[in-house]
């Protein structure tokens, strides 16, 4: 697919007579002037619908104004990359509207939004290669070759696109050049005509490293005379051009190359000399696209090579390996593999065996070095799958469609253990290596707060660190369905449990996904109820460093590490536990709220218990008891206010701030966790006002067990109905 401008003409009158609705290249009204698909009301000519290479327009004025669809994810990725900053940027070039910039994931609440992302380059967009020495900064590939050195902060954007040398008349590009960066010399980029190009000064001044690598062919050569039915006006129809470039990451001046008619070459001296190695692999169709090379991210002249031949009708799938520089092939893919032709592929470098390919119809995977495939159907769709990378830090499979946008798998590691050891899937359970866990600061949306359906949020990452592991309870594990039945995840620093969640264990077999927040196991919180405990409250986070975690399914077990790392984008004082130390104390000191409460509510509940005994018995008997009991509840009441607070059942919000023990300790709480470097003088008064307070309360709760307390019991054991338990003094 590629664009053309098109006009829209509309008659009211049968026909007769036409007017222009929307010039082709007025963009003021807001509409992409490329349409492809028109809709109009039967009973409301008013009313359009416009599908167009921007997404989808309605008017309900006849085009005087029009609403542009935008919660609908449907951008067509030509190319696929991502940067290592955090959290990482996903970029790509989309069917003609530009090339862009997004974040994978966001510290935000709600979702990702498309205002998150960023245009970085107008042109019918492809590839976008981030400069790995600051991606502020990158490259950029649009049609006929143009090629811009981008700065996203600024968008002082340059051409950096190779210019005809002396000797040379023209220079061919593909509507979909190849580019690629050197992984050996940052400042060294490629790019490819019927030459490939490069650049030592990060575009700025280019040199020919080749002779023409493509067939040259004088009868594909006349897109300037007719591009098949009319002149090509756009580049779309340039042929014998250079489709990828590769360099292999562990061979220095080594690269590959693949052309839109079939040719391969490879070099060995930085293009010194160059090697055809077309003619070997079997059974492809001569003249066949070579969209993509991968050399081999392990080994030394080994690459896979994916070609495909629907420009002449031919839905086959071709992708081969090869493992001696070319001099043979083996097809890895075929048709009693997949469903249609291929674009894309990738080999995880950390298993080589693990191997993703993107197909016309969907994304397949390998956990046999190719010897078998498998599409992905869960949660992901049918779409032609363009690109594919992997995210070396977090571990993730990002993926550009046509049609789809892009979309993250978080964390590939269990296939990756899958792809060394299959025999892992007769194991009751199995916990995979995590990603990274990463103590995140959060911000409120960018923009409105309140945008209903009218604004789209991706799926965003959850916060806390994702533990991935797979369940597969053996017979003899179900056979005992009691309390047992629960997966347990325990975390552990050093030898020291810190923390212990807890679920019911899955109903099917398969690989799940578990969040913890990154925190230690907390103390219990005062509560006007006494509750019963079924598991762990949340408490302080961990400090950074590495724990170990376990989990259990009965009496089977599987472990692995984590590593938990500050916010990298804020500067903090590796060295200072203040803020750990801090935060532990306060929740001791909620701990021992808890308690007192606790003993309160037990109080005040034997309290309740005899009244209401003494009232079914004689209230007139009974009445001095019964009226001591009202004010013993009151005062009781009263205690636990100094505490949580008063019941208040006002609607909204309502309570006095800093008026009882718990708001004094989650104001300190609050200040010293937004405090990562440490204490002042604020955070050390609230810690001490917490305190304070805390004794004032505890010294009249002490008081009133000791008198009040006292003379109630001694009154109402008089009457042999005793229900008290034995008091703590605090």
């Amino acid at each position: 697919m590629y664009s053309v401008f098109t006009y829209i003409n509309v008659s009211e009158d049968g026909g007769k007579n036409f007017k222009q609705l929307m010039p082709a290249y007025r963009v003021s009204n807001g509409v992409h002037p490329d349409h492809h698909a028109w809709w109009i009301h039967p009973e409301n000519g008013k009313f359009m619908i416009d599908g167009n290479d921007g997404g989808l327009n309605i008017t309900k004025d006849g085009g005087k104004s029009w609403r542009f669809v935008e919660n609908l994810p449907v951008a067509q990725f030509y190319h696929i990359n991502v940067d290592n900053e955090y959290p990482y940027n996903v970029y790509g070039g989309m069917q003609d509207n530009g090339s862009w910039r997004g974040p994978a994931y966001v510290w935000k609440d709600q979702g990702i939004r498309n205002s998150y992302w960023q245009e970085i380059s107008f042109g019918d967009g492809f590839d976008v290669v981030p400069d790995k020495d600051d991606s502020r900064f990158g490259w950029t590939m649009s049609q006929q070759g143009y090629v811009s050195r981008y700065d996203w902060k600024t968008g002082n954007n340059y051409s950096v696109q190779p210019t005809h040398p002396d000797g040379i008349t023209d220079l061919r590009f593909n509507w979909n050049s190849a580019i690629n960066l050197d992984p050996f010399n940052n400042n060294t980029l490629y790019f490819g005509s019927q030459f490939v190009h490069k650049s030592n000064d990060k575009g700025l001044t280019w040199t020919i490293i080749s002779s023409d690598l493509t067939t040259n062919d004088p009868e594909k050569l006349k897109q300037a005379e007719s591009g098949g039915l009319t002149m090509d006006a756009t580049g779309a129809e340039n042929h014998c051009t250079i489709l990828v470039i590769e360099p292999s990451e562990v061979e220095e001046n080594m690269l590959w190359v693949g052309t839109d008619d079939g040719k391969v070459h490879y070099t060995l001296d930085a293009g010194e000399t160059w090697n055809d190695v077309s003619k070997n692999i079997k059974g492809l169709p001569k003249g066949s696209w070579i969209p993509q090379i991968k050399a081999s991210k392990i080994n030394k002249g080994e690459a896979i090579l994916v070609a495909n031949d629907y420009r002449r009708f031919n839905y086959e799938p071709y992708v081969y390996r090869t493992l001696d520089y070319g001099k043979k092939w083996s097809r890895i893919v075929d048709v009693d593999d997949v469903e249609s032709y291929a674009l894309s592929i990738i080999q995880d470098k950390k298993s080589p065996n693990l191997l993703f390919l993107g197909t016309d119809d969907g994304l397949y995977l390998s956990i046999d070095n190719a010897d078998n495939w498998m599409k992905w159907t869960k949660g992901f769709p049918t779409v032609p799958v363009k690109d594919l990378v992997i995210q070396e830090r977090e571990n993730d499979l990002v993926i550009g469609t046509f049609g789809r946008s892009a979309w993250v798998i978080d964390n590939i590691n269990p296939l990756r253990e899958l792809a060394s050891n299959k025999s892992l899937l007769s194991n009751s359970i199995k916990l995979f290596e995590p990603s990274t866990g990463i103590h995140a600061s959060y911000q409120q949306p960018t923009g409105s707060r309140f945008g209903g359906d009218a604004m789209y949020n991706g799926e965003n990452k959850k916060s806390g660190a994702l533990i991935s592991y797979y369940f597969n309870p053996q017979e003899k594990d179900t056979l005992n369905k009691s309390s047992k039945d629960s997966l347990f995840l325990k975390f552990y620093d050093g030898e020291k449990l810190i923390r212990t969640l807890k679920k019911k264990a899955p109903k099917e077999i398969g690989f799940y996904k578990w969040t913890w927040r990154m925190d230690e196991s907390g103390k219990q919180r005062p509560s006007r109820k006494i509750r019963k405990i079924n598991s762990e409250t949340s408490g302080v986070k961990v400090k950074p460093g590495n724990y170990r975690i376990e989990l259990s399914y009965n009496d089977q077990k599987s472990y692995s590490n984590i590593n938990i790392i500050n916010d990298p984008r804020i500067e903090i004082n590796p060295n200072s536990d203040q803020q750990y130390n801090s935060l532990k104390d306060l929740d001791e000191l909620l701990q021992k709220s808890a308690d007192i409460v606790k003993q309160l509510v037990e109080s005040k509940n034997t309290v309740t218990s005899l009244k209401n005994k003494l009232g079914k018995l004689d209230k007139k008997k009974f009445k001095e008891q019964i009226e001591l009991s009202s004010t013993t509840i009151n005062e009781i009441d009263e205690l636990i206010a100094l505490f949580i607070g008063k019941i208040d059942k006002r609607q909204g919000i309502t309570r006095d701030i800093d008026s009882n023990v718990q708001q004094k300790v989650y104001k300190a709480y609050s200040y010293i966790n937004s405090r990562p470097n440490g204490n002042t003088v604020t955070e050390l008064n609230l810690i001490k006002h917490a305190n304070t307070s805390l004794e004032k309360a505890t010294e009249r709760v002490n008081a009133f067990f000791n008198e009040k307390w006292k003379n109630y019991k001694s009154q109402i054991e008089n009457l042999e109905y005793s229900e008290f338990k034995e008091i703590t003094k605090f």
